[in-house]
C-alpha cells in the first residue's frame, strides 16, 4: 500500500504544476494558493466528518503547526505559481526536486538520522541525474532572485516535512493536513482579494481561458492539494520524511512527460537522466515502507 501511495502522489503533483500554469493565466499567485487551500480543507473536511471526528491537536503543537503552515503550505503556494508563470512548470517542479537532499540535513539536526549509504547514493544519483534535466531544459537564462526564490520552495518543503515527523506524528493526518489548510487559507485570504489577476484576459473576451483556469484550480485544490498532501503527510509520519520526500524526484519525471504531451520537445538526454531518476528513487525506496515504524494516529 505505501508504495500505491507513493505512486499517486506521484502522478497527481506531477499534474499539478501544469494545472497551476493553466490556473495562472486568469488568477493572481494569492487566488491560486488560496483556491487551492480552501478546495483541499473542503474535502479533508468531508473525510474527517465522515471518519472518527477525533481532535489530536494539543496546546503544544501549535509553534510546530506554524512551521508547516508558514514554510511548507502559504508560502510555497504563493511563489510556486509567480515562478510558473515567468520560468514555466517544469522549471519549477524540477526545483521541488531539491526536497530529499534538503530533508537529509534536516532529519541529520532535528531527527538525528543518518541516511543509509544506499539512501544517500540514491539521493545523490538522482540529483546529478536532475542535473542533466536541467541543463538540457533550460535553454534561458533565470535570473538570479528567481532562482533563490525558487530554491526556497524545497527548502520549506523539507522544513515542513522533517517538523510533521519530529513533532506531529501523533496527529491524524486528515485533522494535520485539513487544520493547516485552513490556517494557510486565513494567512492568504487578504492577498487574495487585494492582489489583482492578469490583466491580459477579461472574462467577457475569453471564456474558454476562463473556463479552463477554473476548472484546474479546482481539480489542483480537491485533488492535487487535499488528497494528495493528506496521502502525502500519512507517508511522512509512517515512513519518514525521505521516503515521501522522494516523490520530488519523481515528479519532475511527469512534468516533463506531460510538457511533452502538451507539444513541448523531449531530448535523448532526458529519456536517459529520467530512467537514471526512476533507477535512483528505486534504491532509496526499496524495503524503506518495511523498515519504517508506525507512528500513533491514522
Amino acid at each position: 500500500m505505501p508504495y500505491l501511495q507513493f505512486a499517486f502522489v506521484c502522478l497527481v503533483w506531477s499534474v499539478s504544476f501544469l494545472l497551476m500554469k493553466k490556473a495562472a493565466i486568469v488568477f493572481s499567485p494569492a487566488e491560486v494558493a488560496f483556491g487551492r487551500v480552501v478546495g483541499g480543507a473542503a474535502i479533508l473536511a468531508v473525510i474527517w466528518l465522515a471518519r472518527d471526528r477525533q481532535w489530536s491537536l494539543r496546546r503544544s503543537d501549535w509553534a510546530a503547526m506554524g512551521i508547516v503552515v508558514a514554510a511548507g503550505c502559504a508560502w510555497p503556494y504563493y511563489i510556486q505559481p509567480w515562478i510558473i508563470n515567468r520560468q514555466g512548470s517544469a522549471f519549477m517542479a524540477l526545483m521541488v526536486s531539491f526536497v530529499p537532499l534538503l530533508t537529509i540535513a534536516f532529519s541529520l539536526a532535528l531527527l538525528r538520522s543518518r541516511p543509509t549509504w544506499r539512501q544517500g547514493l540514491g539521493v545523490l544519483g538522482a540529483l546529478g541525474c536532475l542535473a542533466v534535466l536541467m541543463l538540457d531544459g533550460l535553454q534561458r537564462s533565470v535570473p538570479l532572485n528567481q532562482l533563490a526564490l525558487a530554491l526556497t520552495v524545497p527548502l520549506g518543503y523539507a522544513a515542513a516535512n522533517t517538523v510533521i515527523r519530529k513533532w506531529l506524528t501523533h496527529v491524524a493526518s486528515v485533522l494535520l493536513t485539513g487544520v493547516s489548510f485552513v490556517l494557510t487559507a486565513g494567512v492568504l485570504a487578504p492577498f487574495a482579494w487585494t492582489m489583482p489577476g492578469p490583466a491580459a484576459v477579461a472574462p467577457a473576451s475569453a471564456e474558454t481561458p476562463w473556463r479552463i483556469a477554473f476548472w484546474s484550480l479546482a481539480v489542483l485544490g480537491v485533488v492535487g492539494t487535499g488528497v494528495a498532501t493528506y496521502i502525502f503527510n500519512h507517508l511522512v509520519r509512517r515512513h519518514g520524511p525521505l521516503f515521501a520526500g522522494m516523490t520530488t524526484n519523481v515528479v519532475p519525471l511527469g512534468a516533463v512527460v506531460w510538457g511533452w504531451m502538451d507539444g513541448e520537445p523531449i531530448s535523448q538526454s532526458q529519456v536517459a537522466a529520467m530512467l537514471g531518476i526512476l533507477v535512483m528513487v528505486s534504491l532509496v525506496q526499496y524495503g524503506g515502507a518495511a523498515r519504517s515504524r508506525p507512528a500513533a494516529g491514522g
